[in-house]
């Protein structure tokens, strides 16, 4: 049975067009290399649609250069030791962007799986478990944020947590039980990638 019977040859060909043009957008314009550049989460999820958009539209060995640059550009640099990002901690609303970035990094891993980014670990120690880790006592109400912006809700790094857990990261498996659910349920097991669950404006 067609599950699309609308959707024609025209649209799969159009919509190809449409994903190779924003890919090489990303890749080539100043704006898009600006953003690749950042050290916040810009440019982790700069990388992360680049690494997407390559594996979407064949071209593997972009995506996989894509990931495996993150490796070195994205986790060393922009994780510490602790597992928090620098970047985020900075502005005023430091818990939201702290739980912000790590869903792009988790993403990115999922597109990245040949690469293994997961098991980066930097020089001083930096890794994407240190970065879930860092979250894990406020997301579990274990301690509260020790910076600006408290007020975040928990469950703002569940899916984070869950996306972890689920890639077998020992100490977020034994926080899914802690974590608050989001409202209207924890919907995790429906997600094809984690979301970030509280608002961006507040």
């Amino acid at each position: 049975m067609d599950l699309a019977p609308r959707w024609t040859a025209r649209d799969r060909d159009a919509t190809r067009a449409w994903e190779d043009g924003f890919l090489d957008w990303l890749v080539d314009a100043d704006f898009g290399k600006q953003k690749g550049s950042a050290a916040n989460n810009h440019g982790a999820f700069h990388h992360t649609q680049v690494a997407a958009l390559a594996a979407a539209t064949c071209s593997t060995a972009l995506a996989l250069r894509t990931v495996a640059a993150a490796r070195t550009g994205l986790i060393s640099p922009r994780i510490g030791a602790d597992g928090g990002r620098p970047q985020e901690l900075a502005p005023t609303r430091s818990r939201h962007y702290s739980a912000f970035n790590p869903v792009a990094f988790t993403r990115l891993a999922a597109v990245g799986d040949r690469v293994d980014l997961r098991h980066r670990t930097g020089p001083e120690g930096s890794s994407l478990r240190q970065a879930v880790g860092f979250l894990l006592p406020a997301a579990t109400g274990a301690a509260p944020w020790p910076h600006p912006e408290p007020d975040v809700p928990a469950y703002a790094a569940s899916e984070v947590v869950h996306a972890a857990a689920d890639r077998g990261d020992r100490r977020a498996r034994a926080a899914p039980a802690d974590l608050e659910a989001p409202p209207g349920g924890d919907r995790w097991a429906l997600r094809p990638a984690p979301e970030q669950l509280d608002g961006i404006t507040g």
